[in-house]
């Protein structure tokens, strides 16, 4: 069985290839196809595709200091969840 050399994927429905600057081929879902595909540069090894394409939404990396918006949505979408928690029946 065949997986996303990233993620692990292994739905064939959504899987794909990617050619890697050493012109090896891997498999990857469509998702980290179309990241490496638009990237500025080639992986040259699973291993760097796996560096090159990691999750951007990990903690370690977003600022420390949202800017304005940035903070006034934090805000509206913690409220709306603290609202559904409290009784809110929608699912």
């Amino acid at each position: 069985m065949q997986r996303c050399v990233v993620c692990g994927e292994a739905d064939e429905r959504a899987l794909s290839t990617t050619r890697l600057a050493s012109g090896d081929l891997v498999v990857v879902c469509g998702t980290h196809e179309l990241m490496h595909r638009r990237s500025e540069r080639k992986a040259a090894s699973a291993s760097a595709l796996r560096a090159m394409v990691s999750d951007r939404r990990e903690m370690s990396r977003r600022q420390t200091a949202p800017d304005e918006l940035a903070a006034r949505l934090i805000d509206a979408f913690s409220a709306r969840s603290n609202r559904r928690a409290s009784g809110d029946r929608r699912s």
